[in-house]
């Protein structure tokens, strides 16, 4: 059977639950898509009884174990080596995707394809509005520089194969957390003139909880993958400093929770009237920098940007 792409999702182990609407979601494109679930030897029977059950019900279902040492970076270098299609995505294992995700970005013959991402609570039903933004294609085309638009590209991802392949994959020198997929190997396929393509809609559902993800790990491991893939872009010490403030903040907890120590608290008394449309009307990253720029100089470092 001819695939027209080929999702993979690294699994190390995972809620039950979560793992079958993950994988299910794959399989119930409304395209003909190979789901290829990449798991380790750490993986939970559970998961592994899960897989099984799911590959009863569908043909499209491979399951693959990595062969130690290998962790996220070699699950997606080994995903990329066995998959069948030309097309790739990735999927992570508490995440889903929309049932057209797949088709609407095939639609599109760029190099990287990327959408947008609904965030859910942990229950996955509560949705979480203040986090993510609908990404567009004239924003991004405003960007300078590889490192601002890598950063700016979201999940979904479908890649063509053969840029992937020039690009080398995932690189597994740089450590085992978050940035070596959504990151360092964006980048990497920009500094060698990969073509972009936008869906702007949102695709691709990611679920926020402090369970096991790279998010939750350990921060100061991935504060050093971080710093590996800006020695590797040979970044600038001033660039540097910029980037670890967008970044590190975030790393170590679930968003919302990281979002609510950013941003949850009041503005200053006279601003408070202004709290419901400039929540609304303004995004997080824009809150940031005005806090930086004018709140925080006058009210010290320890008040909110809300």
């Amino acid at each position: 059977m001819g695939f027209r792409a080929s999702i993979i999702l690294p699994l190390l182990k995972q809620n039950d639950s979560w793992l079958e609407q993950s994988v299910r979601s794959a399989l119930d494109q409304s395209v003909e898509s190979e789901v290829l679930v990449v798991t380790d030897a750490a993986t939970p029977n559970s998961n592994l009884d899960c897989l099984r059950q799911l590959g009863r019900s569908s043909s499209h279902l491979r399951v693959v174990e990595c062969p130690p040492p290998r962790r996220f970076a070699g699950a997606l270098n080994l995903g990329i080596q066995v998959a069948s299609a030309d097309r790739i995505g990735l999927l992570l294992s508490d995440d889903w995707l929309a049932p057209r995700a797949v088709e609407l970005c095939l639609a599109h013959s760029a190099d990287i394809v990327s959408t947008s991402s609904t965030f859910y609570d942990a229950d996955g039903i509560t949705p979480l509005p203040e986090l993510g933004q609908l990404r567009k294609m004239s924003t991004y085309t405003k960007l300078r520089g590889h490192c601002a638009r890598a950063e700016f590209l979201s999940h979904f991802f479908l890649f063509r194969r053969d840029a992937l392949e020039r690009a080398g994959g995932a690189d597994e020198s740089l450590g085992d957390s978050p940035g070596i997929d959504d990151f360092d190997m964006i980048w990497t396929l920009l500094e060698q003139g990969a073509s972009v393509a936008i869906v702007e809609e949102r695709l691709y559902n990611m679920r926020d909880h402090d369970g096991e993800r790279l998010t939750t790990r350990n921060v100061e491991e991935m504060a050093a993958t971080l710093n590996r893939i800006l020695n590797k872009h040979q970044v600038s010490a001033a660039e540097r400093t910029a980037i670890l403030e967008r970044h590190l903040p975030w790393l170590g907890k679930p968003l919302s929770v990281t979002h609510r120590e950013i941003g949850g608290r009041r503005l200053p008394a006279l601003l408070r009237p202004f709290q419901t449309f400039y929540r609304g009307a303004i995004p997080l990253e824009t809150r940031v920098k005005i806090y930086r720029r004018w709140i925080a100089p006058f009210f010290g470092k320890s008040n909110p940007i809300r």
